[in-house]
């Protein structure tokens, strides 16, 4: 049996509509989080894409709907990279996929009615390529690269930007009526691998929304909001966090969130094991509790990794409380490893320099800490204004 093309690019539209309204929906059971909301107009763009290519297929006069088809698969793809960055911590850049959408769109103006199907072709296939490898390097950094959820959508992209990588080559080369590219990289090839991609990618990233995020109406227990060492949880801490960063606003008070992580987590997991690894961490998220100051809030949001909220009326003063938390934890030897002991890289942020909201204080202090990490490790670094 043939299938043509109207019936595959049908099949592909339904199954991307399907994907993107039940991430949609499991994001409203939720208290989405900067990266939630961001993927969810992903897939909002996706479900525009395909109503668009259905739009194309059933009448080929209407040629305005290749403008919105492309751009809306640009902004797909360049959106998931941005809620990526999110969920690290960083900024989302979301402007770059609505760059990426926009001249997507002008190209395919440029063609006009003439250029058919694959106006803008180029341009098109190009930037889903850049964000693609911009996604799959982006699921590789910490914190998404600890969750196993992750290492799935490291493979959509990297299955994405390599199939259409070859796409455009042979595009650029031969045109869209050589043989290789009508055989192999037809829309009808390319929908069978996407169908596949997409069930991934929402399966993927639905498990990535559960770790994080907790539905919404459940009145929820103790030990929902805890984790067994006895700092919250990342919904908890961002429940916490946001209602003192809310308070510090009314008041005109300075708060510091610290993003401490602990150094060498990958290496201790390939030394001595995951199961020992676990233990350090756990000794690790005991010792910045005990010597963080009383007031404050502390949050695991990835394992290696807490976020401490306090206040602080200077940040020299944060400074030195992230530095006795570094002396606490030189203090507690590695039982798995004689004479090897705990340190953390640990990046300050102040409401007085970056504001108020959550998000970006948790995105400099996160670059912070990194620069803590590359200096060496063990070291304390304040984040400076933009």
């Amino acid at each position: 049996m043939t299938l043509d093309l109207a019936t595959i690019q049908l099949a592909l539209n339904t199954v991307g509509i399907t994907a993107g309204v039940v991430f949609i929906l499991d994001t409203l059971l939720r208290r989405p989080d900067a990266a939630g909301r961001i993927w969810t107009v992903a897939f909002m763009a996706g479900i525009l894409a395909s109503i668009a290519n259905e739009i194309w297929v059933a009448l080929p006069g209407a040629w305005w709907a290749v403008v919105v088809a492309d751009a809306g698969i640009v902004m797909t793809v360049g959106l998931l990279w941005s809620g990526a960055r999110a969920f690290n911590g960083r900024r989302d850049l979301v402007w770059v996929p609505a760059l990426g959408a926009a001249a997507t769109a002008i190209a395919v103006l440029a063609a006009g009615p003439a250029g058919g199907a694959w106006a803008g072709g180029a341009v098109l296939l190009g930037l889903v390529v850049v964000f693609a490898v911009l996604g799959a390097l982006e699921t590789l950094r910490a914190p998404m690269r600890e969750s196993w959820a992750a290492r799935g959508l490291t493979a959509v992209f990297a299955v994405v930007a390599v199939f259409t990588t070859a796409r455009l080559t042979v595009f650029v080369i031969g045109g869209p009526d050589d043989p290789w590219f009508t055989t192999y990289f037809s829309s009808e090839a390319t929908a069978l691998v996407f169908i596949a991609l997409i069930v991934l990618a929402v399966s993927c990233l639905l498990i990535l929304q559960a770790e994080r995020l907790p539905r919404s109406g459940g009145r929820g227990t103790f030990a929902s909001l805890f984790t067994p060492e006895g700092v919250l949880t990342e919904a908890a801490f961002r429940v916490v966090a946001g209602d003192r960063l809310e308070r510090a606003d009314f008041h005109d008070e300075q708060l510091v969130v610290a993003r401490v992580r602990l150094d060498e987590l990958d290496a201790i997991t390939t030394a001595f094991g995951r199961s020992a690894a676990d233990e350090i961490v756990a000794r690790f998220i005991v010792g910045v509790r005990r010597y963080a100051p009383a007031d404050a809030a502390i949050g695991a949001p990835s394992p290696g990794e807490l976020v401490v909220v306090a206040g602080f009326v200077r940040l020299e003063e944060a400074r030195r409380a992230a530095e006795a938390m570094q002396a606490g934890l030189r203090d507690r030897p590695i039982d798995q490893a004689q004479g090897l002991r705990m340190s953390a890289s640990i990046g300050l942020a102040g409401t007085d320099e970056h504001g108020y909201d959550l998000a970006t204080l948790l995105a400099a202090a996160g670059r912070a800490a990194e620069g803590a990490r590359a200096a060496g490790g063990d070291a304390v670094e304040i984040a400076s204004g933009e």
